[in-house]
């Protein structure tokens, strides 16, 4: 039996239908960001890409069995930090990881290098020279601008040096390249992807390829990472099926643009499904008889909550009793699993076809076989997202190519930040 009223139906029809996106936009998509995937390599376009596509050199790690390389992974307000010891055949080895937790207004180099410290002088490490590779992962909750600025390996160093640390950074970079970095220790990945608060995309690609940099005959066969900066696609050209939800997210968040980042990540999956709520609460739809004013905070519905909710109805009064004070009636909860869901379709969706296009972009020949990591705190909380995102890009790749996937540990962003720093 149908428990809801004409206009709340009629709301939920309209949200539904601004939120589909059809196969024929996802194929257009899949062939758009193809493009502009080359178009970031080139030297000279009629048309300034908005991708990144930044090089980072993949190398093996230096067989180092009495020494030790740090690695380094900041995520909002947690930093971890793990040692690796390489022995003589070049196959690198965890020995101790440790978390620490930043507390507001600290300064993220001065509280990095306190971290290093620590670590330090609890394992007892040979503090001579230690080599540090950092991966910078985005979180949903708080995000340190600064990490991602050209300086900022120049301002880790000189806390360092305050901190009397003999610790020099060899490579900064995002975590989906740490993610790719280790994985190669065991596989031939050629596409890594982290889907965090934000999302980060890279791919293998050779050096050759990269005509915007002038790379020698002997290097033009070296392998690179390429930072695709994914994120930030659709930003300028309208490329995305965005509505005016989206619209209002990306208006009153202090990141504006990335447009893709904000239809896929986990900062704002759950603000989209916030600002849906808001809506219907406005239009007296929704809780029309209980407080309202914490659910009405941006940001406060965090999409870790999304996936239980979408699982099982009853996790809606879990959620909103406990993080809002509010008392769901039947048609309350479904109203907020079906919003819940129709978002996180849509995402799965979009995502999928976006990595179908950097899969093509990585499959240097007809007969390169793809595997694909998948790792990040969207597809831990949400499962079913997952499992939607493998199954939409399988879709939109010709049936020739047929990529493996495996689901990656956060800490093998960590491992691989330690081989970078081994790798110098």
């Amino acid at each position: 039996m149908n428990m809801l009223s004409k206009e709340q139906q009629a709301f939920l029809d309209l949200v539904t239908k601004s939120f589909a996106v059809s196969d024929d936009v996802l194929n257009t998509l899949v062939t758009r960001v193809h493009a502009e995937l080359f178009r970031g390599l080139a030297s000279n376009t009629s048309r300034t890409s908005e991708l990144l596509m930044k090089p980072s050199f993949i190398r093996p790690p230096l067989a180092r069995p009495s020494s030790v390389s740090l690695g380094m992974s900041i995520s909002g307000s947690r930093i971890r930090i793990t040692s690796i010891c390489v022995d003589a055949k070049s196959t690198p080895t965890r020995s101790h990881t440790q978390v620490f937790t930043m507390h507001e207004h600290q300064s993220v180099f001065d509280f990095a290098a306190y971290c290093v410290r620590e670590f330090v002088q609890h394992h007892k490490l040979d503090s001579s020279s230690l080599p540090l590779g950092v991966t910078i992962v985005p979180s949903e909750s708080t995000e340190y601008t600064e990490l991602h600025s050209s300086d900022a390996g120049r301002k880790l160093c000189a806390a360092f040096v305050r901190s009397h640390l003999n610790v020099h950074v060899t490579a900064i970079t995002r975590g989906a390249v740490s993610a790719l970095v280790a994985s190669r220790i065991k596989k031939s990945t050629r596409v890594a992807a982290v889907f965090d608060g934000g999302v980060d995309v890279a791919y293998v690609e050779q050096l050759g390829q990269v005509s915007k940099l002038r790379v020698s005959d002997e290097t033009k066969s070296s392998l690179v990472a390429i930072d695709t900066d994914i994120g930030n696609f659709g930003s300028r050209y309208n490329a995305l099926p965005v509505t005016m939800w989206d619209r209002r997210v990306d208006r009153e968040s202090n990141n504006s643009g990335r447009v893709f980042e904000k239809l896929v990540g986990g900062r704002y999956l759950g603000e989209l499904v916030r600002n849906l709520i808001v809506d219907m609460i406005d239009q007296r739809l929704l809780f029309t008889k209980c407080n309202v004013q914490e659910i009405s905070v941006p940001y406060s519905l965090h999409t870790a909550y999304m996936g239980p909710i979408i699982d099982e109805l009853g996790a809606v009064d879990a959620v909103f009793a406990a993080e809002f004070g509010i008392n769901c009636s039947e048609s309350d909860r479904r109203i907020i699993r079906t919003l819940c869901s129709i978002v996180m379709a849509r995402a799965a969706r979009v995502a999928g076809a976006v990595l179908a296009a950097v899969v093509l972009k990585a499959k240097a020949d007809a007969d390169d076989s793809v595997t694909v990591v998948l790792s990040g705190t969207v597809f831990d909380a949400n499962p079913q997202m997952l499992d939607d995102t493998v199954r939409e890009m399988q879709c939109r790749l010709p049936h020739t190519v047929k990529p493996e996937v495996v689901v990656q540990s956060p800490s093998d962003e960590l491992f691989g930040a330690a081989i970078n720093a081994a790798c110098i």
